[in-house]
């Protein structure tokens, strides 16, 4: 991927986690990379497409951590789970779902969808570690894994806002918890 490229979607996200997708433009990234605007639209030609993008690179995000994941205990993967919400919290981020969600209605549809594609991926990759560990009795808890795996992750990214909104540290009480809530002997 060029440098260029790279940079792009490095800003706009940090534009969509700290204001929100509907409060930047193209002149605002290239104002701020010192380039053209022609710049901006060579490499993502709408704002649909740049948006799409950094969607996908959230997914592929989750996706790279598959095979070191598979070599973890599955306490190992939620806490390796909960390191990506972290990084987020650390850099006074809201999660890239909780920046859009709130005007999923607006946002172009082949975000929409991405944006959906990229909300079962991660519920369905938690709710996997949260079976694994039911079934080797590392976790113990009474919700169904799927039920749980929404809890955590609506607790994750409500923290994340919550931080952002009270600055107050919320989100590390709600890590806390949510491990209190699923580790057996923790």
């Amino acid at each position: 991927m060029s440098n260029t490229r790279q940079q792009i979607l490095n800003l706009a996200e940090e534009l969509i986690r700290t204001r929100g997708y509907h409060s930047f433009s193209y002149k605002d990234i290239s104002q701020k990379l010192n380039m053209k605007n022609a710049a901006v639209h060579y490499h993502f030609p709408s704002k649909e497409a740049l948006g799409v993008a950094i969607i996908q690179d959230s997914i592929d995000l989750f996706k790279s951590k598959e095979d070191s994941w598979h070599q973890m205990s599955p306490s190992d993967q939620l806490q390796d789970f909960i390191s990506i919400y972290q990084k987020s919290k650390d850099r006074k981020w809201s999660c890239l779902m909780g920046a859009l969600s709130s005007s999923v209605e607006a946002l172009p549809e082949g975000m929409q969808n991405k944006l959906c594609e990229m909300g079962k991926y991660i519920l369905d990759r938690l709710t996997l570690t949260l079976k694994e560990g039911l079934q080797n009795g590392e976790f113990s808890f009474n919700e169904e894994p799927r039920a749980k795996a929404e809890l955590i992750i609506s607790s994750l990214l409500s923290s994340l806002l919550l931080d952002r909104v009270m600055k107050e540290n919320v989100f590390d009480s709600i890590k806390n918890s949510i491990i209190q809530s699923v580790i057996t002997n923790n």
